[in-house]
């Protein structure tokens, strides 16, 4: 178990005492801020692009997007920084937060070898600032504090069941996934994960329900299947992904799966950010575009 002590951010918010998870519009890419009741701040990936033999250009997103996100929410440090996986447009901003952030804890999910230089550049920003740096794996628990808890999924403590070579679907597969608890409250975040990895989630005896599903893959056709929605059974769904992107996602046919299973469903690239606020109890979702929450009360 991970734990997080007296040193973090604290900074008054009059949204003080709830759980406050953003999935930030990044474009094509993923980042998650997750702020605790008393301030301390997990980040989840930085977005940046999927070329990845120029990280600079990743680097912009996390200069231009997160890194003001943060100085606007008044956070002053990251007690938890997570990579999910090593992709280019996870990775990439995440080098102006490691330049322009107090840093707690890094937590990488990579299991290849991935000698990128974006992901090498993040490594050597960890190494060059002597920061706590620890590979993460199914079954750590991370108690970020006031009751806020997270349980990683994925990937797997030990082999390699998505196979060796670190080809983009196999890269996406070993991403983190994390359940995230607050009160009767639950957060599935599931990084770039597909088919692979929700089967892999599906046949363990983990609790996957939960009322937010941050979706895999930005929403692509091979991720968010019927039997992880039925399992999960969401009120809310968020869809990173950025406008006209060349991959076409979200893919139709996820977002007739999330529409089956009645799923409020919110997308960065038509949303811009999307803010959910827990109190333990119940959660609400706020878009970008929309001043009116939409409350969920438990099922």
């Amino acid at each position: 178990m991970l734990w997080w002590g007296a040193a973090h951010s604290l900074h008054p918010d009059p949204e003080r005492g709830r759980l406050r998870v953003c999935v930030l519009d990044v474009g094509q890419g993923d980042c998650i801020v997750v702020e605790t009741p008393s301030g301390r701040t997990m980040v989840i990936d930085g977005g940046g692009v999927n070329d990845e033999t120029r990280p600079s250009d990743g680097a912009d997103v996390g200069s231009r997007v997160v890194a003001p996100y943060l100085y606007a929410r008044g956070i002053n440090r990251v007690d938890v920084l997570v990579l999910t996986h090593p992709h280019g447009d996870h990775v990439g901003g995440l080098l102006s937060v490691l330049r322009e952030e107090p840093i707690g804890t890094v937590l990488d999910g990579t299991v290849l070898p991935y000698p990128t230089p974006a992901y090498q550049a993040f490594l050597a920003g960890v190494k060059s600032r002597h920061l706590s740096y620890k590979h993460v794996f199914r079954g750590m628990h991370l108690d970020l504090g006031d009751g806020v808890t997270a349980d990683v999924l994925n990937p797997p403590a030990s082999g390699t069941p998505y196979g060796e070579n670190p080809d983009n679907s196999t890269v996406n597969n070993y991403s983190v996934v994390l359940r995230l608890t607050y009160g009767r409250t639950h957060f599935l975040l599931m990084g770039d994960a597909e088919a692979a990895a929700e089967q892999v989630l599906l046949n363990s005896s983990s609790d996957l329900t939960a009322d937010v599903l941050k979706t895999g893959h930005h929403g692509a056709a091979n991720a968010s299947g019927e039997a992880l929605l039925a399992r999960v059974h969401p009120r809310y769904a968020a869809i990173s992904c950025g406008r006209h992107n060349h991959f076409g996602h979200p893919a139709p046919a996820t977002l007739a799966r999330l529409t089956t299973h009645g799923i409020q469903t919110f997308r960065t690239d038509q949303n811009g950010a999307v803010t959910f606020l827990s109190d333990g109890q119940t959660v609400e979702a706020t878009p970008f575009i929309s001043s009116v929450p939409l409350a969920a009360g438990l099922r």
